[in-house]
């Protein structure tokens, strides 16, 4: 018998037009299997450098407050709580005041969490890379766990949509050390924390080989969802000009059990739109970045 296909959602929006275009999307994947077990709600949105929200590279405030609004007239006694971690180049709690989070937040009576600051939990996972990690506690609780990424080039990991965005769940603050297996690694937190429901905001998506941080806006007027991580990313990935299974954690992550490249898409009729790619250029980066990795295999291999 052959497996269902996951369900992806794909319409043209802008940000005028979400607030109905999100329950269409909701609707369209059968819903959020919210209930009075799991009525505390975490959203995990990209914070992406000091960037604005008009250059593509982080969650717009604007989505979420209509995801928040969605939330407040859809269900009753929910606790929300939004969430995002520090990086080398992150200072979440400042982000969310400069790029105009707070007054969301405080609309719709959402908490905020730096997960960089929360109470950690270590779980033993057999994982590509990982065989043990630390996540925040608030993570692992019973919640029903969103996922609103950003539509977006990665010259490292080729995109960064749903599935990437769960690296940012890693407390630490210096997160390039898991640079080097860095598909490895969101597969296997994926397999520990994967989303309930994945959003990616791409009304303002982000282009070029400079992505995520610095790449192009590119105004796609799209958002995208869906139950399985891995199928949203195999559907942003084919809109985008890439071929799902050549990208590294998405292949990964659907051989780890965690999602399905196979998927139906529904809405409206998106086919490939030009990013401004210039896979020359990932190939070189990449080679580089094998190259150096045998350098340091052998570095340490010579210093034993």
């Amino acid at each position: 018998m052959k497996k269902k296909r996951s369900v992806v959602a794909v319409l043209k929006s802008d940000y005028s037009g979400l607030y109905s275009n999100l329950e269409k999307i909701i609707t369209l994947c059968e819903g959020l299997e919210i209930n009075s077990k799991n009525n505390n709600v975490v959203i995990k949105i990209n914070l992406c450098d000091a960037r604005t929200p008009e250059t593509g590279a982080i969650t717009h405030p604007l989505f979420l407050d209509a995801l928040l609004k969605f939330l407040r007239e859809n269900y009753e006694n929910l606790k929300i709580f939004v969430a995002e971690s520090d990086a080398t180049v992150v200072l979440a709690d400042k982000f969310i005041k400069w790029f105009g989070f707070l007054p969301v937040l405080k609309k719709w009576n959402a908490k905020w969490v730096n997960l960089s600051k929360e109470e950690l939990t270590t779980k033993k996972i057999n994982g590509l890379f990982l065989k043990e990690i630390q996540l925040p506690k608030i993570l692992c609780d019973n919640v029903y766990f969103i996922s609103l990424a950003k539509l977006k080039t990665n010259l490292l990991t080729k995109i960064s949509c749903s599935l990437k965005n769960q690296f940012g769940c890693l407390p630490e603050i210096e997160k390039n050390v898991y640079h080097s297996h860095i598909n490895k690694v969101i597969a296997d937190i994926n397999s520990v924390i994967k989303p309930d429901f994945s959003l990616v905001d791409g009304i303002i998506a982000m282009g070029g080989t400079q992505g995520p941080a610095f790449g192009t806006p590119i105004g796609t007027e799209l958002i995208i969802g869906g139950k399985d991580p891995v199928a949203v990313d195999a559907c942003c990935a084919k809109i985008m000009g890439f071929k799902p299974y050549l990208v590294p954690h998405v292949r990964k992550s659907n051989a780890q059990g965690i999602g399905s490249l196979r998927y139906e898409q529904v809405g409206d009729d998106i086919k490939k739109i030009n990013f401004e790619i210039k896979k020359w250029e990932i190939s070189l980066f990449l080679l580089g970045s094998s190259l150096k990795k045998r350098v340091m295999r052998r570095t340490r291999s010579g210093n034993k």
